[in-house]
Order: structure tokens, then C-alpha cells, then sequence
């Protein structure tokens, strides 16, 4: 089943790339619009950046997921109607936040083209929810499920990876599916003490539970790779934020960190100086690519070993530091020593490839989805549920009336009724 569902995605994909797949007026489809949310944009996002110099340059993709109607304004002020394709991820067809965007669109391309047919042309659905998506309008033929084992922070190299299959094309796509099978080989068949996977979850847990670390930053040196950290936000926090063990008792030790971090070497101006002399303790994930993108000219190509330089002197400066006695050497005055001096003996760990393909990008998310695992088994918690994402959830719900009907919502606390008052008033109603 999951490889009939990529050929047929794959057929899917290589019609709109050349151009066979038409819209309602019989325009070529140009731009498509992925909405989705949590591991629906998080992942189709981060790889469409990360292997932005492979995909389609004469297709325009954009990503919604913000319930916050200025995304979808943003992403489709600019696009013809006549020319956009929105694929709307959702596994059940119901995720609010998706189908309120969904909804909107929908209306935006009628407005424009006045034909509830053209919907059926202009949408596509990532869902297993056939009666929904046919409700909405959706041709079913252009459905594209997955199962409810394949968790959203799990998904993009599902069907939930639609719009990087059009974006990057089939063979790049099972290229990067081919890097994800070499790392699952890896961590199911190396031994211990070379197995990386397992290694990278242990320094976790021994910079962690042993020497009180509370943050993770990873720090990829390449532009590229701008999206790669908070896609990993998910993975990491949403998979290993948990307080309570599997049997249903509360855990007696740290769990999942904060994980965070932005391309080098525009960290090194905001917050290098946190972690170098700061006084936590952050361990460090330092990502680099030998060889630049073979699109770049000569002259941006030449800047990668200054980019490179930074990125292995930002490694040895942590690890090594500066002593006092280093610092006088250069004549630096006395009441300046101990602020020019480094105590070294930062954690990182540094990931070198020759260069950034789709088969590194699937070998790069397979090392950190096993890293998540190894951690989530010695901590003994479930690292494939999520209930912290439902609370919040079912208050929006209780919440909303209030706001739009000024409805007493039982079980509202006195803050946050007054904080809706104040809301309504600003809204003049």
C-alpha cells in the first residue's frame, strides 16, 4: 500500500510538473499552496528550503499553517487563481486550524473563478477521511492517504510529502527515502559503539540527566538548512516533553530539552555569546557541508570557506576556549582579563557531509528520529503521543463563543474573562 500510494503520487507529481495537469480554465498550474499544520507544514516546509536548489525554478510553492488569516493573505496575494494548487494535508479532515485555511482558500479561488467545478481542479487532499474530502469538494481520485501509524512529526516522507515530490520531482524524492532507509539500516544493525543514532541520544542524556544541561541548540551552516531546527523543535520536544513514564507514573528525572538554534553564521551576532561564556550549560549540534551548492556562480562559491572557517573555528573556540594567561599575552589590560577569557569545555558535536543532497537531508531527519527514540526508552516515555497539544485544543473551542457572541462560558477563570472583555472592547463589540 505505502508504495502504490508513491507511484501514485509520483504520477500525480510528474503531470503538474509538466504542465499536463491543467487548472479549471485550462491554465498550467504555476504555484501551490500546501496548508497544513504541526508535522503537515513543519516537514514539507523545512525540506522544500533544504533542497530548494533541486526543486522546479519555474514553480512557485508556498506553505500555510497559521489559523491567523494574515498567512494565507500573504501567500496567495500575488497568485493567479487560475494557476494555484492547494493541497490541504490533514490525516482526518477535521484539524481546525487546516480546515478553516482550506475554507478560506476555497472561497478566495471561487470569488475569482465562480465555478464550485473548479475545485475539483484546483485541490488536492492529504487525508484518510474520503466522506470529508469529497464534502469539501475534493475528487477523491486526487486523494492521497497515509495511516494513523504515521505519526505528523513523522510524515513528510509520507504522503504528507506531496508538495516536496512536485517541488524536487519522483527521483529526488525516493532519493531522499533512500537516505532515510540507509540511516534506519544503520541503527538497526551497527553495534554500539558505532552506532550514531544511539550515541547522539546518549550525550543527550548524559549532558542532561548528569551535568543539569536543559537546552539543545543545533546550528546547521548552511542557509539552506534555515527551517531544519524548528522542524526538529517538533520532532524532539513534541515527541520527548513529557513528565510521565509509560507505566503512568510521574518521571523521577529530566526529560526532553529545549531544542533551538538558527543557521550560522548569523547566530554568532545574537547569541554565540550566551553559550560561550554564559553560565549554562548548552550542548551543541554543529552542521556543515564540505562542498557549496552547485547552482551558486564562482563568487558565492568561494565564500563557502569563509562560511566553513567560522563553523570549525566556532567549534574549537568552544571546546578549547581562552585562558587568562592567553588573554594578558596579548596585553590586554587587567581589569579586561576576565572578560576576554573563555572557559572552554562546551559540548558539541560536529556533522560533516560532502555535500547537501536528498538522500543527506533523509539520512540527517532518520539520525535525529532514532536520537528522539534512544532517548525517549531510557527515559521510559512514550515518545509517540502528544496529549499537551489536545488541552489547549478543546479550551480554544469553549473560549471562541466568548469572544465572538460574548457567551458565558462556564469554567472561565477571572483572568482570562477579563482578558476577553478587554479583547471585545477592543474590537468594539
Amino acid at each position: 500500500k505505502v508504495h502504490a500510494v508513491l507511484d501514485r503520487m509520483s504520477a500525480f507529481a510528474a503531470r503538474v510538473r509538466s504542465g499536463e495537469w491543467t487548472g479549471h480554465t485550462g491554465k498550467r498550474i504555476r504555484n501551490v499552496v500546501n496548508i497544513g499544520i504541526g508535522g503537515s507544514d513543519l516537514g514539507p516546509a523545512m525540506a522544500y528550503e533544504v533542497l530548494r536548489a533541486y526543486t522546479a525554478r519555474d514553480l512557485t510553492f508556498r506553505f500555510v499553517s497559521n489559523v491567523d488569516g494574515a498567512d494565507l493573505h500573504e501567500a496567495v496575494r500575488d497568485l493567479d487563481p487560475a494557476e494555484t494548487l492547494f493541497i490541504i494535508a490533514s490525516k482526518t479532515f477535521t484539524t481546525i486550524e487546516t480546515i478553516t485555511n482550506a475554507t478560506s482558500a476555497r472561497a478566495w479561488l471561487l470569488d475569482a473563478l465562480g465555478d464550485e467545478a473548479a475545485v475539483a481542479r484546483h485541490f488536492v487532499a492529504l487525508s484518510t477521511n474520503a466522506a470529508k474530502v469529497a464534502e469539501f469538494g475534493i475528487d477523491t481520485a486526487n486523494m492521497f492517504e497515509f495511516w494513523d501509524w504515521v505519526g505528523g512529526r513523522y510524515s513528510y516522507d509520507s504522503a504528507i510529502g506531496l508538495s516536496l515530490m512536485i517541488a524536487i520531482g519522483p527521483d529526488r524524492f525516493r532519493e531522499m527515502l533512500d537516505g532515510f532507509r540507509t540511516v534506519d539500516e544503520h541503527f538497526r544493525t551497527a553495534p554500539a559503539e558505532t552506532n550514531v543514532p544511539l550515541l547522539l541520544g546518549l550525550l543527550g542524556i548524559w549532558y542532561g540527566n548528569f551535568h543539569g544541561a536543559e537546552s539543545h541548540a543545533v546550528l546547521p551552516y548552511s542557509h539552506y538548512l534555515s527551517k531544519f531546527t524548528a522542524y526538529l523543535q517538533q520532532l524532539d520536544m513534541e515527541s520527548n516533553g513529557k513528565s510521565v513514564g509509560r507505566d503512568g507514573r510521574p518521571v523521577e528525572w529530566q526529560t526532553g530539552p529545549v531544542v533551538w538554534g538558527t543557521p550560522g553564521t548569523n547566530g554568532q551576532h545574537a547569541y554565540y555569546q550566551l553559550i560561550h561564556q554564559g553560565t549554562k550549560l548548552i550542548p551543541a549540534d554543529f552542521i556543515g557541508f564540505a562542498e557549496p551548492v552547485a547552482e551558486l556562480g564562482d563568487g558565492l562559491k568561494a565564500q563557502h570557506d569563509l562560511l566553513m572557517a567560522n563553523f570549525f573555528a566556532q567549534t574549537q573556540a568552544l571546546a578549547f576556549g581562552k585562558t587568562p594567561e592567553e588573554v594578558r599575552a596579548e596585553g590586554v589590560p587587567e581589569e579586561l582579563v576576565a572578560h576576554k577569557t573563555f572557559r572552554g569545555n562546551h559540548p558539541t558535536t560536529t556533522i560533516l557531509a560532502r555535500e547537501l543532497t536528498p538522500s543527506v537531508l533523509g539520512q540527517l531527519v532518520a539520525l535525529y528520529e532514532h536520537k528522539v527514540f534512544v532517548q525517549g526508552a531510557v527515559w521510559g516515555i512514550d515518545s509517540f503521543d502528544q496529549w499537551g497539544v489536545e488541552l489547549g485544543k478543546v479550551l480554544a473551542k469553549r473560549v471562541e463563543p466568548a469572544l465572538t457572541e460574548g457567551a458565558e462560558v462556564e469554567g472561565l477563570d477571572t483572568s482570562t474573562r477579563a482578558l476577553v472583555a478587554t479583547y471585545r472592547s477592543l474590537r468594539g463589540r
